[in-house]
């Protein structure tokens, strides 16, 4: 995922282990994306091991504003709000690698499973929702109306975060971009400043209520 912004795929950082650990490329869509130059990256990387994960938004695009996944088709269709539909990209890129690299590639498109999966979601998260939906019913009750309850860190170490009113007008259907100076390797990998950034959010484990080996969602 991942139209404008690349938070989500810039995460995937966070699955590194060690050194030279996977994934050892990551695109995002702040950063112009160019066949040639992911070759280059791809056979740099593929030197230092012989099985590499790249990670891609699904809105990465070249210097022209073409969206890669429009690569293999004359036209990609609109949703009921005007938006490209953005999917193929992975297949696109995995074509690519098998035709100029001859190996064996394979791409896997997370979608909605990214969104839905409850089991991997942090306390933290979970708590910092929770308390957000209550700012905002309470506000509601005493007559708030057009607002959006937003979080604004006051404090990264110790991790801190404030909730505020913003006008709905401010924030609906607009993006918070990825910061460029975050986005380093000439545009495949993610910079420190982001694991900071990211740490406090996925921190603590919350109690999850499972009935028979299945997750219950709704419990008292």
């Amino acid at each position: 995922m991942g139209r404008h912004a690349g938070w989500l795929t810039a995460a995937s950082v966070l699955a590194r282990k060690h050194e030279l650990d996977n994934p050892l490329l990551i695109y995002l869509p702040e950063s112009d994306f160019d066949l040639q130059e992911f070759s280059r990256d791809l056979t740099n990387a593929l030197h230092k091991q012989p099985n590499v994960v790249v990670c891609v938004s699904e809105g990465i695009s070249d210097a022209g504003g073409r969206f890669i996944c429009e690569y293999n088709t004359d036209a990609t269709a609109l949703d009921t709000f005007g938006h490209k539909m953005l999917a193929g990209c992975g297949k696109v890129l995995e074509n690519y690698v098998r035709s100029t690299f001859g190996v064996k590639a394979r791409s896997v498109e997370l979608n909605v499973s990214q969104r839905c999966s409850g089991m991997i979601a942090s306390l933290t998260d979970i708590e910092e929702a929770a308390h957000a939906g209550a700012i905002g019913v309470s506000n509601a009750l005493n007559g708030a109306t057009g607002m959006m309850v937003s979080m604004k860190r006051s404090s990264g170490s110790p991790y801190r975060l404030e909730y505020v009113l913003e006008d709905v007008n401010e924030i609906c259907n607009k993006e918070k971009k990825f910061p460029l100076s975050w986005i380093t390797n000439h545009g495949t990998d993610i910079g420190p400043e982001f694991q900071a950034y990211a740490i406090p959010l996925i921190q603590g484990e919350p109690a999850r209520v499972m009935d028979h080996g299945l997750p219950v969602y709704l419990h008292r």
